[in-house]
């Protein structure tokens, strides 16, 4: 009879271990999101100048090379969608990128010419009627 209580005590004994253990990864996960989210907030301060901090300054340029990375993939990746995008003309024929005018009609097919100001913080190209920068959120 000793033998059973022994196991049932050891059962008992691991499984409050694994439901410690579980709440204890339960409370590290948030506490890495609150990490997280905290840094967030954080590196936005930074960004509009409501926390200055010399010490925070490589990790920011870190993350601002990071933006301009994905940022300018993107713009590469549109570019590459658009310009694979067939153009239709008002009479329906189907023509590419690279037409200057309708081979059924004739009509010149106008591509509208985009104009674009450039971010005084990050270099990023943004659309001329861009009130912030679209990479790094500086206002332009």
């Amino acid at each position: 009879m000793q033998n059973i209580n022994d196991k049932f005590s050891k059962n008992k004994i691991q499984n409050e271990k694994i439901s410690m253990l579980k709440e204890i990864d339960n409370a590290e996960r948030k506490k890495a999101s609150l990490l997280l989210h905290m840094g967030i907030l954080t590196y936005e301060k930074i960004r509009n100048e409501i926390i200055i901090d010399d010490s925070f300054d490589s990790i920011c340029n870190e993350i601002l090379e990071l933006d301009k990375l994905i940022y300018n993939n993107n713009l590469k990746i549109n570019d590459l969608e658009e310009s694979s995008k067939d153009i239709v003309c008002e009479c329906g024929s189907v023509l590419n990128s690279e037409n200057n005018f309708c081979g059924t009609c004739g009509k010149k097919i106008d591509i509208k010419d985009s104009y674009f100001i450039e971010c005084g913080k990050c270099d990023a190209l943004n659309e001329e009627d861009s009130n912030y920068c679209q990479c790094c959120g500086n206002k332009l």
